[in-house]
């Protein structure tokens, strides 16, 4: 498990690397839009000095091109959680966090001859959801924030969400194959910004551990 874990984050630096997420090597407007809508927030105290932020996110996958798209849908996801701060007076900075969520216990169906049940197939104008929870590290006010938390203020999130984990070349491979069906889209995503503020609650409650 250990050695398919590195792989994972190896094939997502990959995937999420700053080139393709920042547009370099994508249109200016890709036919597949990302939005990302702050459906939940909460607080829980990590230690003495530190709060979680959790963020429950909606985010909605639309095709807004003119042909069907197929795009991955299961359960294996690597996304950048980009987060700026927007309060005024302060020192701009920005964080990034690298998340993933797979299985490895349950295995999933790519490579066949027409789109499995792990893949969506939108038509022009058609819309996907799913729901994503993004855990921020918080720290309080005089206390020194590093290079992976953010202060109290007001900020911005954006999701850059990879849509492939596997080899490009079976991408590329499966496109191809699929061509009739659809286009199958595996260039990753990103989201525009979302405002959130983020403040201490008076009495935290203790986070839970994971088991």
């Amino acid at each position: 498990m250990m050695i398919r874990s590195l792989l994972f984050l190896s094939g997502a630096l990959v995937w999420l690397s700053p080139a393709s997420a920042n547009g370099q090597v994508k249109p200016a407007k890709p036919p597949l839009e990302l939005t990302a809508e702050i459906i939940g927030q909460n607080y829980c105290a990590a230690s003495s000095n530190a709060l979680t932020l959790e963020l429950n996110l909606k985010l909605r996958y639309r095709n807004a091109g003119n042909q069907r798209l197929i795009l991955y849908r299961g359960h294996d996801l690597f996304y950048q959680t980009r987060v700026r701060n927007g309060t005024v007076g302060a020192q701009p900075y920005e964080v990034l966090f690298l998340n993933s969520r797979y299985f490895d216990q349950e295995f999933e169906s790519i490579d066949q001859a027409v789109p499995g049940k792990v893949f969506v197939s939108l038509a022009p104008g058609s819309v996907f959801e799913r729901n994503l929870l993004v855990g921020i590290a918080l720290v309080p006010e005089g206390v020194v924030r590093g290079n992976s938390a953010i202060a109290p203020g007001d900020h911005t999130l954006q999701v850059i969400v990879s849509t492939w984990y596997k080899q490009r070349s079976l991408a590329e491979k499966l496109r191809k194959q699929w061509e009739p069906r659809g286009l199958l889209w595996f260039d990753p995503l990103v989201s525009p910004p979302v405002h959130f503020l983020a403040q201490r609650p008076p009495s935290p409650v203790p986070c839970k551990r994971s088991s």
